[in-house]
């Protein structure tokens, strides 16, 4: 009983925020897929205030929304909430501090571009729910956010090898713990 209560919480709140931010949620939709290809439009999304808000403020909506479609319970949900939220804050951290150490902006670009394809993957979880053909088409906007993300490291001059002991760091070795966590 306390589920469906906790579950039309839920609901109510993301319809709510749907309802409020409907245009800027649409706009980020579009201009996240839009420039889910090319990084000249991922750069001047990131250059824009309003676009940059407008894919904030859509990141904010359909991730919780993703999640909350494939999550068997609201604790669940929570936790899965939660968890990403940590995840996102020290992957952040440790790019804000990659950046001073190399004296550059691209980390803090990428963690910005990784907002375009978490959207991507986020809607297409959202609109496919859970089963293992949508759970393959999220990998698509997982494998084009490190080919963009290698165009951005090798275009500010970094290593190979810098980039696999990144990729390692950051990327692989929380989704390898996450996994282990759970299997």
């Amino acid at each position: 009983m306390v589920d469906r209560y906790a579950d039309m919480a839920i609901v109510i709140v993301l319809v709510v925020f749907f309802l409020a931010a409907t245009e800027r949620i649409l706009e980020g939709l579009f201009r996240a897929f839009h420039s889910f290809f090319l990084l000249g439009r991922q750069e001047e999304v990131d250059d824009e205030l309003t676009l940059r808000s407008s894919r904030n403020i859509t990141a904010m909506f359909i991730f919780p929304a993703a999640l909350f479609t494939v999550s068997p319970s609201p604790k669940i949900f929570a936790f899965l909430l939660i968890g990403s939220i940590v995840y996102l804050a020290v992957k952040y951290g440790f790019m804000a501090v990659l950046d001073y150490v190399n004296r550059t902006d691209a980390f803090k670009f990428i963690g910005r571009m990784s907002i375009n394809y978490l959207i991507c993957a986020s809607a297409i979880l959202f609109l496919g729910r859970i089963n293992l053909w949508f759970a393959t088409l999220c990998a698509i906007p997982a494998i084009m956010y490190l080919i963009m993300e290698a165009k951005v490291i090798f275009k500010n001059n970094f290593s190979v090898f810098f980039y696999i002991l990144y990729l390692c760091t950051l990327e692989l070795l929380p989704a390898v713990l996450l996994f282990r966590l759970f299997v």
